[in-house]
């Protein structure tokens, strides 16, 4: 694999992965009333399931295209 090619993967892999970790911290259940609120004061949709789904999602394929891009 190239240099530049791997790079690109590399912050592709963070990039993704960075966002489902924000996915699942926003949709977090432990403290489900402040998200709530906090999601209606800045005008985003309210945490659910679809939105963990995704995060969790996001998580897992940045994991594999991290480890994908270490191997090669």
């Amino acid at each position: 694999m190239k240099i530049k090619s791997r790079a690109i993967l590399f912050l592709l892999a963070i990039l993704v992965t960075g966002l489902g970790l924000a996915c699942l911290n926003y949709t977090a259940f432990g403290n489900h009333e402040h998200h709530v609120e906090w999601s209606q004061g800045k005008g985003f949709p309210e945490p659910s399931f679809a939105i963990f789904a995704a995060g969790a999602g996001m998580a897992v394929l940045g994991g594999i295209l991290l480890g994908w891009g270490i191997k090669r």
